[in-house]
């Protein structure tokens, strides 16, 4: 008999999280042109600059963080730049 590990799909998608990524709740994100609202989130496995590996209740994910992979680290105010 195969585990429900076994069972559940991988999926490797390029994006961004539209939400914090929160264990016991759905995630939200853009990938492919379209917005994804998974199932619970049962584990967070691995989180990098540029990708993020998380389990919810019917998939593995692993959300490589594009186009810009640095500014969802960003932790300090930004300011619009002036234009000429």
């Amino acid at each position: 008999m195969k585990s429900q590990k076994e069972n559940k799909k991988s999926l490797e998608l390029y994006g961004n999280l539209l939400c914090p990524l929160v264990t016991g709740q759905c995630a939200v994100f853009k990938a492919n042109g379209d917005i994804y609202r998974t199932s619970t989130v049962k584990a967070i496995h691995e989180v990098s600059v540029d990708s993020i590996r998380f389990e919810t209740e019917n998939t593995h994910y692993h959300l490589f963080l594009s186009p810009y992979p640095a500014a969802v680290i960003c932790q300090f105010p930004l300011e619009p730049a002036a234009c000429a």
